[in-house]
Formats: structure tokens, sequence, C-alpha cells
């Protein structure tokens, strides 16, 4: 008699603090919109979408990590490169100066490479032949980036989700000239899967010759980008299409300030592999990279991304991207012509 007791008198509290609950929720919805106690309420619900936010972020450093390795040199190392570890570098899951110059307070690699612009595609060779060695199991994707280049890691990393890195594809701004195939803009930057990286360097990098009939890779000092491109393609690494669902490029050889509200260059619609539309606009609200940014511009970037927040306008993406048939779109991106015009072309 005495336990049932008990019992009826914790169900009696527990149904009483249930209405009392109840009853202090239909008050507030009555005086929501004028009082304070409305907007406390939206704070439980408001600080679990910011932390389901950072959770994804997390989720994909963790899962689609990535390896940057920029591209200096020593003059460039206090007047653009420290400005990438200081912004958006932060966010690679490893970050790697590729330089001609130890220098101990960027953490610089010393590639034994003649330094100069001509000398670009050897330092590249270097600096992934390096990264192989090195660190190929640190990291599921391997992005080449110039010290004066600016990436958002986040969008990088949710489109990057989809694929496998154990495919032989890279990405970036995809150019249509010299390459059947497409190759990347070296000033967008590009990523390799770790596929990519693996047959470079085992199939192509000892396979040189400055005879390009004869070799994967070319010793040549010709454009890093195009090199790059020839070589990939010879080691049966395929050239993805990185732009979003509605045809705009993510990956940016010029800065904003170039593109936006027009391109005001008179090259690049005319290198790009896919034919731009006139009308669209020149870049996705998903984009990844953009080029010749200024040193104050890094960190202008960085508050406008990751600082400023508009009251009341935002878009958070809440799910990723589902994984795709690897087989079935490296077959179709291998096949792919380009649909543009290039005055030059043969």
């Amino acid at each position: 008699m005495f336990y049932k007791n008990i019992i009826c008198l914790l169900l009696g509290l527990i149904v009483g603090i249930r209405l009392t609950d109840f009853w202090d929720y239909v008050k507030l919805q009555q005086h929501c919109g004028s009082s304070e106690c409305c907007n406390q309420a939206k704070s439980s619900k408001d600080r679990l979408l910011t932390q389901d936010v950072h959770t994804l972020s997390e989720y994909l450093f963790n899962k689609t990590r990535v390896l940057c390795w920029i591209m200096t040199m020593p003059e460039n190392h206090l007047k653009r490169a420290i400005h990438i570890r200081n912004t958006w570098g932060k966010r690679c899951n490893k970050l790697l100066f590729m330089s001609t110059k130890v220098d101990r307070f960027l953490n610089t690699v010393r590639l034994d490479v003649s330094e100069g612009r001509d000398y670009l595609w050897h330092k590249t060779r270097a600096a992934f032949k390096y990264i192989y060695d090195n660190h190929l199991n640190d990291a599921d994707w391997f992005l080449k980036a110039d010290d004066d280049s600016y990436f958002i890691m986040e969008n990088l990393r949710s489109f990057l989700y989809q694929f496998s890195p154990e495919a032989p594809v890279y990405f970036g701004c995809k150019f249509h000239p010299f390459v059947k195939q497409g190759y990347m803009s070296g000033g967008a930057g590009y990523v390799l899967s770790r596929a990519a990286l693996r047959r470079f360097a085992e199939v192509a990098f000892n396979n040189t010759s400055t005879n390009t009939t004869n070799a994967a890779c070319t010793q040549n000092q010709l454009s890093e980008d195009k090199e790059m491109g020839i070589c990939l393609q010879n080691a049966g690494v395929v050239a993805g299409d990185a732009r979003d669902e509605k045809g705009a490029e993510r990956f940016h050889p010029l800065a904003p300030r170039h593109l936006i509200p027009v391109d005001t260059s008179e090259w690049y619609s005319l290198y790009l592999f896919y034919k731009r539309d006139k009308k669209s606009q020149c870049c996705s609200r998903s984009a990844i990279s953009f080029h010749y940014i200024k040193p104050k511009e890094f960190y202008v970037l960085d508050y406008l991304l990751y600082g400023l927040r508009p009251f009341g306008v935002g878009h958070v993406a809440n799910n990723l991207p589902a994984k795709v048939d690897m087989a079935t779109l490296l077959n179709k991106w291998k096949r792919e012509l380009s649909d543009n015009v290039f005055a030059d072309e043969d």
C-alpha cells in the first residue's frame, strides 16, 4: 500500500509538471511577437541549427581530408604566403609551402629546382613527387594553389565529398586548348585525388622527355598547368567537371573584382572548356577559389565569409551531395569535347 501511494504521488507530480509546461507554452504563444521571451524560446532552436552547421563542417574536415600545398618563392614568403597561413590555409587538413629556400618562420619545403617563371612546371613536378613520397596517406585530396589565391575550403570539401579519392580524377577550372580532355587552370588551382597523385608519381614522373610523343610528362619549360594536363592525361587521370548544377564555374583564375559585375578580361571566356552563356552569372554560389588576390583582400574575404552576418539573410546547407557512380562519370568526362571556340586552335 505504501509503495502504491508513492507511485501515485510521483505520477501526479509528473502530470502536474507537464500541464504547467503546457500552460506556460500557451501563454508564451499568446505574447510571442512583442515580448522578449519569444526570442528566448527560439534561441534553443537557433543554437541547435548553428551546432548542426558546425558539426557538418567538422564532419567534412575529417571525412574529406585535403592537403594544400602553396606554390611560392622566397621574395613572396612574407608578401603573400604568410597571408594564406593566417586566413584560409588554417582550414586545410595539412598546409605546405613549396619554395626554393628554407624559411623556418613559414616552415617551407625546399625544392631542388631553379627559381623563376620558366621553372614553374619543374617546381610543380617536384612538389607533387615530394607529397607522394611523404604525405600520400595524410589526405584524400591534394590541392595545388598559387600564393595569391583564396580558397573556400568548406565548399571544396562539400564538392569533393560525392567523389571517391580512389578514382583517378582531378578538378579545377577546365580549359580546352592544347589538351584533348582539357586541363585545369594553374591560377584557379586544382585538386588531385589520391589515385591521381599515385598515377602521376608511379606512371608519369620518371617517364619524361623533351619529346612529347615518347613520354608521359615533358621536361619542357612551358606553361605549368598545360604541361600538368598533358602529363595527367597520359597517366590516365581524367579531367573532371567542377561546375555547379547551373553550369557556373566554381574555380576562378581571376579575382572577384575582375569578374563582378562583368568579366573584364579578354581571354578567360575563350579558354573555358564549357562555353559560358553570356547571360549567366560568372561565379557559382558555391564558389571554391579566386586568383590574383591582394594581401589585404585575404582578410577582407575572410571577414565577409566567416565574420559578417547580415540580419535575416543567409543560406545554410544542411545536407551533403549524394555519392556518384565514378565509373560512369569518368567515362563521360574522358569522352567529352569542348563546345567552346578558340581562335588559335587548328
